[in-house]
């Protein structure tokens, strides 16, 4: 017997581009893209952020950079290995997965961040 097809909410807010041409819905969390696996991607997406926002409380504040003594950043083995210790992380089993994708999204977003923070506060980075 084939599934019943997924009903999407209707969307928050819709607009009109290009006289009619495109039509763009807003939507809001929740409303994730019907598809196969895509529930896994939004999910690992959730914990990297739920990761980097556990990262960024360590290496920024406000008025700049920390200075942190034990730098977990340097390697994706020493990044799982602090998440291990801090025991918040009890779904990551697997160091492939932070080696490979959660490590590298991290340490980019965690390197904008640090720029934005500088840039904020006027301090340039020197090249």
């Amino acid at each position: 017997m084939p599934r019943k097809k997924t009903v999407q909410p209707d969307p928050i807010y819709t607009f009109e581009l290009d006289e009619e041409c495109v039509t763009v819905e807003v939507r809001g969390e929740g409303f994730n893209i019907i598809g196969r696996g895509l529930h896994k991607r939004d999910t690992h997406h959730e914990l990297r952020v739920k990761i980097l926002g556990w990262v960024v409380d360590h290496y920024l504040s406000i008025d700049g950079p920390i200075e942190v003594k034990d730098d977990f950043m340097k390697s994706a083995a020493d990044l799982d290995r602090a998440m291990a210790i801090s025991n918040k992380f009890p779904e990551i089993t697997d160091i492939g997965a932070v080696r490979k994708r959660i490590y590298p999204w991290v340490r980019d977003h965690l390197a904008i961040l640090r720029g934005l923070v500088e840039e904020k506060n006027g301090k340039k980075k020197s090249p």
